[in-house]
């Protein structure tokens, strides 16, 4: 069930594969990062995320519908989708390696650790448990395994002479089903004349060539595979460190290397890039100190601002005061300090401020016409609403 009825009753599995339902881009990520709620009560809580966008009309990226996707298969097959991707992708591929929870990838023999930049330093970090968004994010594999799935992709649906996937769907699923806006940087950087999105797929042009790929993060995991079907080329990289410059650095330099044409410096590239983007994140950062009115405090004491709150979608969080300082508890990810802004609003500087945590969280609380905290909001991605009960 979706916040508009009329999506409810419209919106297909195409849709939802191609993140044009309307919900905000990656909205309702934090149902799943750091909480432990089942597939199914995260599925119930959609009804409550308010789109973004009209239906069908914008690209943005969605994990959620993937999880709505894969969460079909059991009414469809009598299976759930971890059985349906052993049974008819990771077995028939040969992908003997390869699992798709916490458990089997914790109890594997030889796993990488992901790596973050943690207090100035890289640092190993604990695996993020995807299973509760299984379908969108949770698949373990290497890249011997990622190797079969490029080989059946760039065939067509077929592998070691066995037609597993019917050509035509495998056509569809590489085409063009929601175009996405390209920029003039993007065009000239890359040498693109097209972008957009398949059915699980991104989809652009580079020489003249069709590029098809994607790529995957969470914490301290960072992978690309990339597809040149008219060269049979696949290009799997998987990291261990965050950042995702060197992924399209390196992808980039090997086509140029297969094409045979001109060579590049990716690499010093991207580092430009990532500067230019550092730089205006700088830019950001001071237009946005320039709008905090200093001499202010807040209207109440800080023991005022404690208690439980509750958001239908969200579910509960808590504001502690602890050695006179105001805590913001939401799930294992979503914590930490409440650093006075202005006013009744907050900057929250997190417990664990790692890439995939929003850096610029506030928190406003609003008070009723007799002067109580009535409800807070709080900037995770979107803005989210919890309402006081205590």
């Amino acid at each position: 069930q979706m916040f508009d009825p009329y999506v409810t009753r419209e919106i297909t599995v195409r849709d939802l594969l191609t993140h044009r339902s309307g919900l905000p881009t990656f909205g309702g990520d934090h149902l799943w990062i750091g909480n432990d709620l089942s597939r199914d009560e995260i599925i119930r809580r959609i009804r409550y995320l308010e789109p973004t966008a009209p239906f069908r009309t914008t690209f943005q990226y969605q994990n959620l519908m993937f999880l709505v996707a894969g969460e079909l298969i059991p009414a469809v097959a009598g299976i759930g989708w971890d059985e349906a991707m052993q049974q008819w992708i990771l077995g028939p591929l040969g992908m003997t390696e390869s699992n798709t929870t916490i458990r089997a990838l914790a109890s594997h023999p030889n796993v990488a650790m992901p790596h973050e930049r943690v207090g100035g330093k890289i640092a190993p970090v604990a695996f993020d448990n995807l299973d509760n968004v299984a379908p969108a994010a949770a698949l373990n594999a290497n890249v011997l395994d990622m190797a079969q799935w490029m080989r059946f992709n760039l065939n067509e649906g077929s592998i070691d002479g066995q037609q597993l996937l019917d050509k035509d769907i495998m056509w569809e699923m590489h085409s063009l089903q929601m175009p996405e806006p390209l920029s003039r940087r993007s065009a000239d950087f890359q040498d693109r004349q097209f972008y957009g999105y398949g059915l699980g797929w991104s989809l652009s042009d580079y020489h003249g060539r069709k590029i098809i790929s994607h790529g995957g993060g969470m914490s301290g995991m960072i992978s690309l595979q990339t597809l040149v079907p008219s060269e049979k080329l696949g290009i799997m990289i998987m990291t261990n460190f965050a950042p995702n410059s060197p992924t399209r650095a390196l992808a980039y330099r090997i086509i140029d290397s297969f094409l045979g044409a001109p060579e590049r410096d990716w690499s010093q590239e991207y580092l430009e890039w990532g500067k230019q983007a550092r730089e205006r994140s700088k830019e950001r950062e001071k237009a946005l100190q320039d709008t905090r009115i200093s001499g202010t405090r807040p209207s109440l004491g800080l023991a005022a601002y404690t208690g439980t709150y509750q958001d239908n979608l969200s579910g509960p969080a808590t504001v502690r005061l602890e050695k006179g300082q105001l805590y913001f508890d939401y799930n294992l990810r979503h914590r930490g300090r409440l650093e006075h802004w202005h006013y009744d609003t907050f900057r929250v500087i997190w417990d664990n401020p790692i890439f995939d945590m929003p850096d610029k969280a506030f928190l406003t609380f609003y008070l009723d016409e007799d002067g109580n905290v009535e409800k807070l909001k709080v900037s995770f991605y979107d803005p989210l609403y919890f309402y006081r009960v205590n």
